[in-house]
């Protein structure tokens, strides 16, 4: 017998909370960076941050950090479901042939499509936990037993997303650092981080970009339909930006990996056996 621990999901949902804010702060720094890097130009060498792809790139990074971060948000409101008949356990994964050959470039895009893969699993984590929720207030104990091992499938997904994102972090971060000699953060404008962010990435009401239209065709097997059914344009931390912000040491700060491996300690003690 398994169930839900009340005290690691409270955990759980405070931890989601920062990994929204944090989220956000990450989208913004990654969509600056897209055009510093974008203005960079080809003459940076092989493997830097630098062209109008690679910008690009960076910029549907920047999109994947706001969507991850509106579904910790959701992690940490979740109301209960009716719906609890039905079992959503989310078995994405990034198809290797359609990641680009050439560097930086596969790992952008393979951070944004774990990006991607991550977001399925909170959709499909959240929607385990209310579901459970809507069974144990049906007093349907046996749709509330498989909600709970579907609530333990998906808060094991999540956490393993979060490793793989803080791996590609940590060599994203090697090349900002091996390229600062070619990139001026100060030389771009608010206009222009947000041409670039709309390019690449499209409002989520609209036609997409195809830069992450390339990454979302990379991933496969979602259990999420409609990734962007809870996006609302007007909260985009990069589209409401305001003023660009101090450049920064790192583009992923150790902040916002902390902040997730702090979330994942709790998803994988979400579940606890109780024979």
């Amino acid at each position: 017998m398994s169930e839900i621990s009340p005290e690691k999901r409270q955990q759980a949902k405070a931890a989601a909370a920062n990994a929204a804010v944090a989220s956000n702060n990450t989208a913004v720094v990654l969509g600056v960076s897209g055009v510093v890097v974008a203005g960079a130009g080809a003459a940076s060498g092989v493997g830097a941050l630098a062209g109008v792809g690679v910008g690009a790139a960076l910029a549907v990074c920047s999109f994947g950090a706001w969507l991850i971060g509106n579904r910790y948000q959701r992690l940490a409101n979740d109301p209960l479901r009716s719906d609890f008949d039905q079992v959503s356990e989310s078995f994405a994964r990034l198809n290797e042939e359609l990641v680009p050959l050439d560097e930086p470039q596969a790992t952008l895009h393979r951070f944004a499509a774990h990006q991607v893969i991550l977001s399925d699993s909170l959709s499909a984590l959240v929607i385990s936990l209310e579901r459970h929720d809507g069974a144990r207030d049906a007093n349907d104990l046996n749709a509330a037993n498989r909600q709970v091992e579907a609530v333990r499938h998906n808060a094991q997904s999540a956490a393993g997303q979060h490793d793989i994102l803080a791996e590609l972090a940590s060599a994203i971060n090697q090349v900002w650092g091996d390229s600062q000699e070619f990139l001026d953060w100060d030389s771009v404008s608010l206009e222009e981080v947000q041409q670039l962010y709309l390019s690449a990435c499209g409002p989520p009401s609209r036609t997409l970009g195809e830069p992450l239209q390339a990454v979302l065709a990379s991933v496969i097997d979602l259990a999420d339909s409609d990734l962007f059914t809870s996006l609302d344009a007007n909260m985009d931390p990069v589209l409401s930006l305001l003023e660009i912000p101090a450049g920064p040491q790192m583009l992923v700060d150790e902040t916002y990996v902390d902040t997730l491996g702090s979330l994942s300690e709790f998803l994988r003690d979400l579940v606890i056996d109780t024979n």
